[in-house]
C-alpha cells in the first residue's frame, strides 16, 4: 500500500525526463510520492481519427486502474503536460479514485473545450502552468479553468510550449526555479 502515488502523463514526444515533467517528479518524490508514468499507444500527431483518440483514452483509463489497484494510495497527484492534459481531463468517472485527488497540469491544452471542461468537472485541486509565449497558451481560458477550480495557477513570461525561454538558458533555469518551487508548495497545502 502507498500513502501518496503521483501519476505521470506525458506531453506528445515529451517524455517524463524533460525537465517540464522531471522536476515536478522530483518536488512529489521529495514530498513522500511513489511515482509511476503512464505509456501511450503510439506516438501520432495531435489530428489522428476518433479511433485513435478512443484508443489513447482507454489505455489511459486501463493503466491509471491498474496503478491505483497495485498501489491502493490514499493519496493521487497526477501530473499532466499536454496531451497529458487532454487524456487525463478525459478520465472516465468509472475509474476508481481515492478520496484525495490533485492535479499538477503543465502547458494544458485548454484552448480545447474538452479539456476544460473535463478538468472543471473533475473538480481537484490543481496548480495550472504555462509558458507564456507558448502557442497553446490561451490566457482567457486558462484564467477561466483557474476560477472555476480555485486553482494555483503560475505562467512564466517568454516560456515556449517546452516550459523554457529561447536564447535565454538562465532566464530558463529561473522559470525551472520557480515550477519547481511552485510545485512543491502546491503538493505540501493539499491533503
Amino acid at each position: 500500500m502507498t500513502a501518496h502515488l503521483a501519476i505521470v502523463l506525458p506531453g506528445r514526444g515529451y517524455g517524463a525526463l524533460g525537465p517540464a515533467l522531471r522536476l515536478p517528479r522530483l518536488a512529489v518524490e521529495e514530498a513522500g510520492a511513489e511515482t509511476v508514468v503512464v505509456e501511450y499507444p503510439s506516438e501520432t500527431p495531435l489530428s489522428q481519427g476518433p479511433e485513435w483518440w478512443e484508443d489513447l483514452h482507454s489505455s489511459v483509463a486501463s493503466q491509471v486502474a491498474s496503478f491505483l489497484s497495485e498501489a491502493a494510495p490514499e493519496r493521487v497527484t497526477f501530473l499532466a503536460k499536454s496531451l497529458g492534459s487532454v487524456a487525463l481531463a478525459a478520465l472516465p468517472g468509472h475509474v476508481a479514485l481515492p478520496a484525495s485527488v490533485d492535479a499538477i497540469w503543465l502547458t494544458p491544452i485548454f484552448g480545447r473545450e474538452s479539456v476544460r471542461s473535463g478538468a472543471i468537472v473533475h473538480a481537484w485541486p490543481s496548480l495550472l502552468v504555462a509558458g507564456g509565449a507558448d502557442e497553446f497558451y490561451e490566457p482567457k481560458h486558462h484564467e477561466a479553468v483557474a476560477e472555476a477550480l480555485g486553482a494555483s495557477s503560475l505562467v512564466l513570461p517568454g516560456a515556449n510550449h517546452l516550459l523554457e525561454i529561447p536564447g535565454n538558458v538562465r532566464a530558463t533555469l529561473e522559470g525551472f526555479r520557480s515550477l519547481t518551487e511552485a510545485v512543491m508548495a502546491f503538493v505540501g497545502s493539499v491533503r
